[in-house]
Order: structure tokens, then C-alpha cells, then sequence
């Protein structure tokens, strides 16, 4: 796991192997990041979000709270609180 400089990571975060955090990632309390995930530079990602293996985020994006993003999804826009969104790019699925 890579983990580059000025991340702000919150409590009870769960970083599995592979990972890659980019510069000034903002990562909320009780957020799962599941093996190979890449976030790229000036990502936040809300609290108690969980982000599928091997999962891929574009520089700039907000993941909202309470969110999953699923296995293999390259998230290339924001992604609104409590949703579920797959796919490259990921689309919403759930709300």
C-alpha cells in the first residue's frame, strides 16, 4: 500500500493490501477500502463508505457518505451520499 503525502484519514479506516492514496485525499471515519484500490489526488471519500477491490477513483471526485462503489468501477464523476454505483465508468445503481 502507497500512501502519499497530506492525507487526512479518519478514524476506524480499513486500508487492505495494494492500495495507492493520492496527494491531499481527504478519507472519512469508518471507511473500508477493499485490496488494489488506486485514489487519485484530491479524492474525498465519506464516512462509513466502502470501496470494492481493485476500484479506481479519478482526481477531484467526492464520494459521499454511506456509498459503495463496487468491484473493478472507475469512478470519473461524484458519487451523492447513500448510493451504490459499478462499472467503468460507475454509474449510480442505487439510491
Amino acid at each position: 500500500t502507497i500512501i502519499t503525502v497530506d492525507i487526512k484519514i479518519g478514524n476506524h479506516v480499513i486500508i487492505n493490501l495494494d492500495c495507492t492514496l493520492g496527494h491531499d485525499d481527504i478519507i472519512h471515519d469508518y471507511v473500508t477500502i477493499y485490496p488494489s484500490v488506486n485514489v487519485s489526488g484530491n479524492v474525498e471519500v465519506g464516512e462509513c463508505s466502502e470501496l470494492g477491490t481493485g476500484m479506481q477513483i479519478i482526481q477531484g471526485k467526492i464520494i459521499g457518505n454511506e456509498t459503495i462503489v463496487g468491484a473493478g468501477a472507475v469512478v470519473i464523476r461524484d458519487i451523492p451520499d447513500k448510493c451504490t454505483a459499478v462499472g467503468n465508468p460507475a454509474k449510480v445503481i442505487k439510491c
